[in-house]
């Protein structure tokens, strides 16, 4: 750039001084071609330049009027005042040139260039010749060229110093910006070794800063989720031993006589199988979730009629825990788009988590209503309640709350986790917030079809209790 920078100035500075030249030409030439002008009147022709060629040189030259042939005192046309007069340096005279109004020329340079500036004299009206001046680019003097090569050499003296001063700026910013990048770099290094405390300091306020800044938050979520996964491994691996560990000790016990295998114990072993299998088989509804490996077929259904129908198996199970569920439904149907075997399993997962946390004596309600384009599904719970730290983290993997709803009555953490992922699906969302009735309340919201049906009316909703 600085190189470009000293030929354009080199450039623009010799085409200044062509102009500032050409410009000087032309009101010199202006002048004289007055003083021709003024010659030709008086004399009626050019026969007294071609008679005297000196009068050509002084009309150019424009000598003390008292040394002039054509000073008015010595018979010769009065050119004017002598201040008046321009001055044409010696060196520049070959280049003007007079010619006649046939072409022929009178005066000066025998040929002049085809670019020369020519100016016209006119006598009346009449054209009686023509001056001519040469191209200027040919007519640098040895002042001229002096001073180009000196202002040539000083250009290029500024373009040296320049070029010192923009190496010097551009080390000292190079170590600006070269610092942060290595510690960048080097923190980067250490992220991917696994440190995830890494830590690059952000005070800066630039480009930088904020990257450091950005770089710490992705190191905080690294490390988050480091001991999500360490912690998840370690519940599984918990969820797991638990009722491997009861069948070895039931099957030994049988094994060395010590139970027998009657029906009661084969029912226990069944149990923790079947433990073991929902809890498989939640892993497995997760993983191809989070690969997108879970297939929708998505069809218009009747939120209602679904809840009625997933319902049932509860109303039994609910008594035996000494709960009693009760659905809260409009008289006419609520339409949706969704999968009905995976919605059918929201739902399931929804009553079975109150079935599992509920104390004894409680009640479970299961309503469903539409407001402002979305079905909206409510399963409330009575007591135990949950703490409002814990409400944000229920939809964590394998977290259960520690207390009244903890893992000793609960399952293995997994149901709500695959809840979201179905609501999710359907483009609708849940939430966790405290029940009025003193336990959990978890609200579904899906879209309403498009379009729409009729909005369930107002009636007074009924509620099914098991006979």
């Amino acid at each position: 750039m600085i190189l470009a920078m000293g030929a354009a100035t080199t450039w623009s500075m010799r085409k200044g001084f062509n102009d500032y030249t050409r410009q000087q030409d032309r009101l010199r030439a202006e002048a004289v071609a007055a003083t021709l002008a003024e010659l030709y009147r008086q004399q009626g022709s050019w026969d007294m330049i071609k008679t005297e060629p000196r009068l050509w040189r002084d009309i150019l030259s424009m000598d003390n009027p008292e040394r002039s042939q054509i000073h008015a005192n010595n018979n010769r046309p009065d050119l004017g005042e002598p201040e008046r007069r321009p001055l044409v340096p010696h060196r520049m005279r070959e280049h003007w040139s007079l010619m006649d109004q046939d072409g022929h020329i009178i005066a000066g340079k025998p040929k002049p260039t085809t670019d020369a500036l020519r100016f016209g004299i006119q006598i009346g009206g009449v054209y009686v010749g023509e001056l001519m001046v040469s191209n200027v680019e040919r007519r640098f003097g040895r002042t001229e060229q002096l001073f180009l090569e000196q202002q040539r050499r000083s250009a290029l003296l500024i373009m040296l110093l320049s070029a010192v001063m923009a190496l010097l700026a551009a080390l000292l910013l190079a170590r600006r910006f070269v610092a942060p990048i290595h510690q960048l770099a080097d923190a980067t290094h250490r992220l991917g070794a696994g440190q995830y405390t890494v830590k690059i300091p952000d005070t800066r306020q630039d480009e930088f800063g904020q990257l450091a800044r950005d770089f710490n938050g992705l190191a905080n979520i690294l490390a988050q989720n480091e001991k999500l996964r360490r912690d998840f491994v370690a519940d599984i691996s918990h969820e797991l031993r638990t009722p491997l560990a009861i069948l070895t000790g039931e099957i030994e016990a049988i094994q060395d006589g010590i139970r027998q295998p009657t029906p009661e114990a084969l029912t226990s072993l069944q149990h923790e199988i079947q433990s073991l299998t929902r809890l498989v088989d939640d892993l497995y509804q997760l993983a191809l979730s989070d690969v997108g490996g879970l297939r929708y077929q998505m069809q218009p259904v009747d939120l209602v009629a679904l809840v009625q129908q997933a319902a049932q198996p509860f109303f039994e199970r609910m008594l035996e825990h000494g709960l009693t569920l009760q659905l809260k439904l409009p008289e006419q149907p609520v339409w949706i788009d969704a999968d009905t075997a995976r919605l059918h399993q929201l739902i399931t997962n929804l009553l079975e988590n109150s079935t599992r946390y509920t104390d004894a004596g409680g009640v479970v309600q299961l309503s469903v209503h539409a407001a402002d384009a979305m079905a909206i599904l409510d399963c409330q719970d009575s007591a135990p309640s949950v703490n409002a730290a814990d409400l944000p983290r229920l939809f964590e993997r394998l977290y259960r709350v520690e207390g009244s709803r903890n893992r000793a009555t609960g399952g293995a953490g997994l149901g709500l986790p695959l809840c979201q992922s179905i609501v999710e699906a359907h483009s609708g969302s849940i939430v966790a917030q405290p029940a009025t009735q003193g336990g959990l309340w978890l609200r579904v919201q899906l879209p309403l079809s498009t379009p729409s049906v009729s909005p369930p009316t107002t009636a007074t909703p009924h509620f099914s209790i098991p006979s």
